[in-house]
């Protein structure tokens, strides 16, 4: 139409994506027969963040990030913690564990019931749902042996824990800690409390899912500890079953994770 009109002005089409992995869309030739299209990319303002990666990286993630939270809980200045996991039943795996290692603020909560809808009742944010009983916990954790392969030339070794080792003074050993989940099930009540602030004397530590990774702003989070995974869907040609399936997030999923970590201030994001 422009070409038989010039007064028709030409379409144009604007995508937009804070975790799209970007190579395989630009680089798509059936959506891009011209060659790739421009891409932009906008700066948000954003604090310096300190990235810390993991010598090895462990199949285990639910361990080691109960072992890396505790240990920077103890060693760590003030400041919040984001904890991104895969579902809601390693928050609660992990929130329980938490609570029994340090002093919580928070007593006599009710354990929340379970989850369970069928396949095709479920929404699309549907991360941390268990489907028909299964428990995706631990779905798609039976990685290959190279997950164990030892990375060089990144962190010092974990028994120096120089990573924690910011030269600022570490809260006091007896500081309480204020854990909350964040995941898309959980009642807007309860999401709303990670935006208040922490009782007095205690540290925050926030166990989400992928919610928190670009839809909000937690306020005082200074920490994140990110296991490079998320709960996704995917839906199977042959057999036209979709299911849940835990896997690696993309390098942008990362860049926004860490992010997290320096809305109000410099931070330290941990891999």
């Amino acid at each position: 139409m422009q070409e038989e009109d010039p007064s028709v002005k030409p379409l144009k089409l604007v995508v937009m994506s804070a975790t799209l992995r970007i190579s395989d869309f630009t680089q798509n030739p059936n959506l891009f027969r011209q060659g790739p299209p421009p891409l932009v990319q906008a700066q948000g303002r954003q604090y310096p963040v300190t990235i810390h990666f993991s010598r090895r990286t462990h199949r285990d993630y639910v361990e080691e990030a109960f072992r890396k939270v505790s240990r920077g809980h103890r060693k760590l200045p003030p400041g919040g913690m984001l904890v991104f996991m895969t579902g809601q039943n390693e928050i609660r795996q992990l929130s329980k564990r938490l609570k029994q290692a340090f002093k919580p603020t928070q007593r006599g909560e009710a354990t929340q019931a379970k989850v369970q809808i069928s396949a095709n009742d479920a929404p699309l944010e549907a991360e941390d749902l268990e489907i028909g009983g299964t428990d995706l916990s631990l779905a798609g954790n039976q990685e290959d042996d190279e997950s164990d392969l030892e990375i060089t030339g990144l962190d010092e070794p974990e028994e120096d824990e120089d990573e924690f080792d910011l030269g600022e003074e570490a809260m006091s050993s007896t500081t309480r800690v204020h854990v909350l989940p964040l995941y898309s099930q959980l009642p807007t009540k309860e999401q709303l409390r990670v935006f208040e602030p922490p009782p007095e004397g205690s540290r925050l530590i926030v166990l989400a899912t992928n919610v928190a990774e670009t839809s909000l702003t937690i306020p005082g989070i200074k920490y994140v500890f990110d296991c490079g995974r998320a709960k996704e869907k995917q839906y199977d040609l042959a057999t036209g079953v979709q299911k849940f399936q835990i896997e690696w997030i993309s390098k942008a999923s990362a860049n926004q994770r860490a992010g997290r970590a320096g809305r109000t201030g410099p931070g330290h994001c941990y891999r």
